[in-house]
């Protein structure tokens, strides 16, 4: 699973569009725009833990401070709340407005993980979410008309499951077995103005043809965008600790095999042939469109951070 690093710089962007749209909206001041105005910027980062020797911690807590990387985060949860054997199993940064319902799904040891999150409210001050999330078709979380206040992040403290991993050095370098293990989410909110919103679900997948071309949906269509099945990290020379992050976009086909890949944002240019590579070596669940396997794009962010011991 990729490494988290996007919360200061979602906040940035999101606060940039705040700054660049209140001046479109003549003669009405931001405090007093109707809810249905807002949208949440989420950050959503799932982590499994060692519980049993953990200290105990509540359901939800607010945190002090907003970590920019997982390493951080990590550190920051491990000495303030004694959380113990902390890593992060997967990411998602989401724009949606008020009462949308995203739902994202990933294969975790070889079953389903994924959540639901919806604002229910969105205010200029706070956003309340939903969120369920569900590992081999058992809940694991469930939340309702949870409070984050706008540029805080909160941790929610889950049940346990079969999603974790142990990771040892085995024949052929780093291998890793299933285990179970605790969940903790963490959830940053940075709120903006509905048209502001960046990382929309459209952004993320949406439907197309064998060309990449935009397919349009009626209101009655169901598209369920690409599940991961396998990631591919990617190989760089030894001993180089790439910084920051890599986007790409590509189609994933009907059978879940990559193509037509492209960079959409990289910290350097040196990066991006290792991380297409890696990218294109990437097994879906492909997209599927009223119950048929279809074309459709797929947006992933690659995280770096400094190798740490296993």
């Amino acid at each position: 699973m990729p490494q988290l690093s996007l919360r200061r710089n979602l906040i940035l962007t999101l606060s940039l569009a705040i700054v660049a749209l209140l001046p479109s909206v003549p003669g009405v001041d931001a405090q007093l725009l109707r809810k249905s105005d807002y949208g949440a910027g989420l950050t959503l980062a799932f982590y499994q833990f060692d519980e049993t020797r953990s200290k105990q911690m509540s359901e939800v807590t607010s945190l002090k401070q907003t970590a920019a990387t997982a390493d951080e985060e990590i550190d920051y949860m491990t000495r303030t709340f004694g959380i113990e054997d902390m890593k992060l199993r997967h990411l998602r940064s989401i724009g949606l407005r008020e009462g949308e319902s995203f739902t994202d799904v990933q294969v975790v040891n070889e079953r389903p993980f994924n959540f639901t999150v919806v604002p229910r409210t969105v205010t200029n001050e706070d956003v309340r979410v939903d969120l369920v999330v569900m590992f081999a078709g058992q809940a694991i979380l469930t939340v309702k008309d949870v409070v984050v206040r706008n540029y805080e992040t909160i941790a929610l403290r889950g049940g346990r499951g079969d999603f974790g991993v142990r990771e040892f050095i085995g024949p052929d370098g780093k291998e890793s077995v299933p285990e179970k293990r605790s969940l903790l989410v963490t959830m940053t909110a940075a709120i903006t103005l509905a048209r502001g919103l960046q990382n929309r679900p459209t952004d993320i997948s949406r439907a197309t043809d064998e060309f990449g071309s935009k397919v349009t949906l009626a209101e009655s269509d169901v598209f369920v965008m690409p599940a991961v099945a396998n990631r591919v990290p990617p190989r760089f020379v030894v001993g180089s600790s790439p910084k920051g992050s890599i986007t790409l976009e590509g189609i994933v086909t009907p059978e879940g095999k990559v193509t037509n890949v492209r960079v959409l944002d990289t910290p350097d240019s040196a990066l991006n042939v290792k991380a297409i590579e890696a990218f294109r070596q990437y097994k879906f669940n492909p997209a599927r469109l009223n119950g048929k396997a279809t074309y459709a794009t797929y947006r992933e962010t690659i995280l770096f951070s400094k190798p740490g011991p296993l």
